[in-house]
């Protein structure tokens, strides 16, 4: 047996012991506290040593294990091959459990008189990532071992994707502690200290899952080419869950902090966020949604176990809250509308909606299954149910601006609401004279102004007054502000050209001057498209790239940042075409077929040769052809390199006509060729023309997302570095 697997077994029996010990800690039953934290200690260092088994394998090139076999390869490069730790879920899930049972040396300290009980359903969590990986193990022998691995995906080849993953894994492991406190206070029937000691964690869950999913958003705008940075994907949705819980949660506990409500609904969302990620995670990762989502993971065979440890932490869950719920007393909400704590609840109130409305849409292809065929709804659905919310929010995010605990009167409510209502209808003017023409976008951009406004205010007279250190939940309210307007503008009123630019061409788009000056290789897998473009007396070089491999061929785009939005180059493909001829080309990979004027063409494979007394290399690429008659023939277009390494290429004919195919460009490696077809021509040398299909895109406000996100996640960072010294 492999030796990474004989400690995720070890480790797995270690924390099982150290639970089981807890629980008969939680008991009354002392003796078995040093037996607990040692083998906890142990379990702890046990996943540990599995994570850096497990990184020097991808570095070593260990390609007998199957995990690594199918997401590294010799010429990955070392950055990537740490990156190929998490990009399959066997790695994930070591990842999460990693941080998971590192939280829990911090949750071990914390927990005093509630340590057993804590410490229980605490580990009770971090099993159910053991048990995943016992299931599917990612120290898994190949059978026959493969000289060399898959690689990775060209599209998490990307700096955003080396720190996305890991991020959003440690937001998920947070919200294991709320979870843990809660059913601690639940079993041993103690409201008063829990919230206390699990409110810095619900904020940082917000803090991370926040910057997980502005990292993910990011990397989709600059890496995929479709322009945008949300999808309402499902596996985009599973961490937007969460993170909507950890607000409401976050929000609920600041109620009950000042005002002693709402004790029953925190143990609720702390308890439902929790449980949020393990829905989340069936869905992504049981293959259920396979079908309606671009990022889900197949089945490995956890789907039962899955759907067990669900129904299991729901039933148990739920089941003590009901059973507790009645001895659970709290303090009565006020009555007055004019007040911080009555705008506080609306704002977690209405988050909880979003978030219940997201999950419907989610949860649709299982819902509908139930009545027939399996459906997901459209991404029109989330925009329309969400859109109103936004709306509401922003008035509640405006009026904690202005409002007070306790009671407003109504003289200081409207001597503070004229200023931040004048700001609001100052941006709302201006963003119509931009171009937005939507009502219901007019009413979201107004709302958004007011809360930003009324937020800023707010900042600004707390920093005056109490300094820096107490500013983050202002500035989080700031910075949704900000963000709520730069979605409109960016999602809503982008301006797009798809167009074609012949080789050295000048041509004018959306107010630039472009010319495309032809393609340059970056490495056998790589190619950047070069694009002059200029506007007024300045310049610059635009290189969108293309990417070939085994997976596909991928498209980076280019972008260009201004103050006010970018210039947005996604690369389409480059074609080469016969001056004055109907031409065509095709990307084609081994045994991929293709149809041509009642030809069905696929790729076969190589054919090299070498002419010695010319120095010559001649790559031919085997052509299979079946005829509109039905008969099949074989033809072999040649790529010569000559001594003089400028290329030429040898056309073959396709039988019974007039059409020569042409070998434009090949990776060997990949097994991928781009063929070339156009009218036969009285010379045997093909003079291509060049044409370049992109698309160009000016997003407007582009950057008042991502600024607004970066100052959410800053305001969330303080709130949690404040909480936790508070603890201390």
């Amino acid at each position: 047996m492999i030796f990474g697997s004989y400690v995720l077994a070890l480790a797995t029996i270690a924390i099982f012991i150290s639970a089981i010990g807890y629980f008969f800690v939680a008991r009354g039953n002392q003796a078995y506290m040093v037996t607990s934290r040692w083998f906890f200690y142990l379990g702890v260092g046990l996943v540990v040593a599995a994570s850096v088994n497990l990184l020097t394998l991808f570095l070593g090139d260990r390609f007998e294990f199957a995990y690594v076999s199918g997401y590294s390869s010799h010429d990955l490069a070392t950055n990537f091959k740490v990156t190929s730790f998490w990009a399959g879920q066997e790695g994930s899930f070591l990842l999460w459990a990693l941080f998971g049972v590192l939280l829990g040396l911090w949750v071990r300290v914390k927990a005093k008189e509630q340590l057993g009980w804590v410490m229980f359903f605490y580990l009770v969590s971090v099993l159910f990532l053991f048990a995943l990986m016992n299931i599917s193990s990612p120290f898994r022998l190949n059978h026959v071992i493969p000289p060399d691995g898959n690689g990775l995906n060209p599209l998490l080849q990307n700096y955003w994707m080396q720190i996305h993953p890991p991020v959003v894994f440690l937001g998920y492991a947070s919200t294991f502690v709320p979870f843990a406190f809660a059913m601690a206070a639940l079993a041993g029937n103690k409201y008063d200290r829990w919230m206390r000691l699990a409110f810095p964690w619900a904020i940082f869950s917000v803090c991370t899952l926040g910057l997980g999913i502005f990292l993910g958003g990011y990397w989709a705008y600059e890496t995929l080419g479709w322009g945008g940075y949300w999808g309402w994907d499902p596996v985009e949705n599973a961490s937007l869950v969460p993170w909507l819980g950890s607000i409401a949660l976050v929000h609920g506990m600041i109620l009950e902090r000042h005002k002693g409500t709402f004790r029953k609904t925190n143990l609720f969302l702390a308890i439902t966020t929790f449980l949020m990620v393990i829905y989340g995670t069936f869905l992504t990762r049981s293959g259920v949604l396979a079908d309606f989502s671009v990022h889900s993971f197949v089945d490995l065979g956890m789907t039962g176990y899955l759907v067990l440890f669900l129904v299991g932490f729901s039933v148990i869950s739920y089941g003590m809250l009901i059973f507790r719920g009645r001895h659970i007393e709290s303090n009565t909400s006020g009555k007055s509308i004019f007040t911080l704590e009555f705008s506080v609840y609306l704002g977690m109130l209405f988050i909880i909606l979003s978030a219940f409305l997201v999950l419907l849409g989610t949860s649709s292809p299982i819902l509908t299954r139930l009545f027939g065929d399996a459906s997901s709804v459209d991404i029109s659905y989330y925009v329309k149910t969400n859109l109103p919310i936004g709306i509401l929010i922003g008035i509640v995010l405006g009026l904690t601006g202005v409002l007070s605990w306790g009671s407003s009167s109504r003289h200081e409510l409207f001597r503070k609401l004229p200023l931040p209502i004048i700001a609001a209808m100052v941006i709302t003017l201006i963003a119509i004279i931009m171009g937005i023409t939507d009502i219901a976008h007019i009413f979201f951009i107004f709302t958004s102004a007011f809360a930003f406004a009324a937020n800023l205010v707010s900042l600004v007279n707390r920093i005056r007054s109490k300094g820096y250190f107490i500013i983050h939940s202002d500035l989080i309210h700031v910075g949704l502000g900000i963000m709520f307007i730069g979605v409109v503008a960016s999602s809503g009123y982008p301006t797009e050209v798809k167009t074609t630019l012949e080789l050295d061409k000048p041509a004018e788009i959306l107010n630039f001057t472009m010319t495309y000056t032809g393609v340059t290789p970056i490495s056998d897998t790589r190619e950047q498209a070069n694009l002059k473009i200029e506007k007024g007396n300045t310049s610059f070089m635009a290189n969108p790239v293309f990417v070939w491999s085994h997976q596909g061929l991928v498209r980076n785009p280019y972008i260009k940042k201004y103050l006010l939005y970018d210039l947005y180059i996604s690369p389409e493909e480059v074609k080469t075409i016969s001056t004055g001829d109907s031409s065509t080309t095709f990307i084609l990979s081994r045994g991929q077929v293709e149809e041509f004027e009642g030809y069905r063409i696929s790729f076969d494979g190589f054919k090299a040769s070498s002419h010695e007394q010319n120095n010559e290399m001649v790559i031919g690429a085997v052509m299979n052809v079946t005829l509109p008659g039905g008969s099949k023939s074989r033809i072999k277009p040649e790529y010569i390199v000559p001594e003089s390494q400028v290329p030429e290429l040898k056309p073959a004919l396709l039988p019974g006509s007039d059409w020569n195919c042409y070998l434009l460009k090949l990776n060997a490696d990949d097994e991928m060729i781009m063929l070339g077809i156009t009218r036969a021509e009285t010379a045997d040398e093909f003079k291509p023309s060049e044409l370049f299909i992109l698309n160009v895109a000016r997003r407007p406000l582009i950057n008042f997302v991502w600024f607004g996100i970066s100052l959410m996640i800053l305001g969330s960072a303080i709130g949690t570095y404040r909480r936790l010294k508070e603890i201390k």
